[in-house]
């Protein structure tokens, strides 16, 4: 039997949450985003790559009030074409449902990534990169035992991506794209992600993702 909706949180949100912040809608990283959130602060460090490129970067995330609204962003360097560069991203969510026993929820979210242009020693350029994806998502949450629990998500999205060379022409793109996600929480403060994103067109690439996530004090 599943405890109430506020245990089953306590056991399993904050590393969920933490996931939320994890990708944040970097290039080079899935866009994760769980449909459960905790309230407060979580940090993450994210690892990423598909397509030819990878990703190491660090999130944070804040759940307003009892999480029902989560706010993350994160910062990391994107490595493509044999050069690295910055890349960012930031997310919003909003938790629309929850069922009965907590097990059960649906959020809405969008977001915007991107990366500047950067060229290599071979003089091979990477263009600058625009994303913003939005989307909803349905998560399922249980608890393992007294301390553990883990979440399993997806969501279905619609992605714009703007790509500009180095002679300053742009070419837009939009696409529709779904991810799938795992968390898994091993205490109060820790938890773990792993997950992808697909989809199709000349910026469709399929990425995948882990990330570890640390909630200060332990989850709520």
């Amino acid at each position: 039997m599943f405890k109430s909706h506020k245990s089953l949180g306590a056991s399993v949100a904050g590393a969920l949450f933490a996931l939320s912040s994890a990708s944040a809608q970097i290039p080079g990283a899935p866009v994760l985003q769980n449909a459960f959130a905790n309230p407060g602060l979580s940090v993450a460090a994210n690892f990423g790559g598909g397509g030819g490129q990878s990703l190491l970067a660090l999130a944070a995330g804040w759940g307003l009030g009892s999480g029902r609204i989560a706010l993350s962003g994160a910062a990391g360097a994107q490595r493509s074409n044999e050069s690295t560069r910055g890349a960012y991203g930031a997310r919003a969510s909003i938790t629309a449902w929850t069922s009965a026993g907590g097990s059960l929820g649906a959020a809405a979210f969008a977001g915007v990534g991107g990366a500047p242009r950067a060229e290599n020693e071979n003089d091979m350029t990477n263009p600058a990169v625009l994303a913003i994806p939005a989307g909803i998502t349905a998560g399922y949450r249980r608890n393992i035992g007294t301390n553990k629990g883990i979440s399993a998500y997806v969501s279905p999205m619609y992605r714009w991506v703007r790509v500009t060379t180095e002679n300053d022409s742009s070419a837009n793109e939009g696409n529709f794209r779904v991810s799938v996600g795992i968390d898994f929480s091993f205490n109060p403060s820790l938890g773990v992600t792993a997950g992808g994103d697909f989809g199709s067109g000349e910026t469709g690439e399929s990425t995948f993702g882990a990330a570890v996530s640390w909630v200060p004090g332990g989850r709520r």
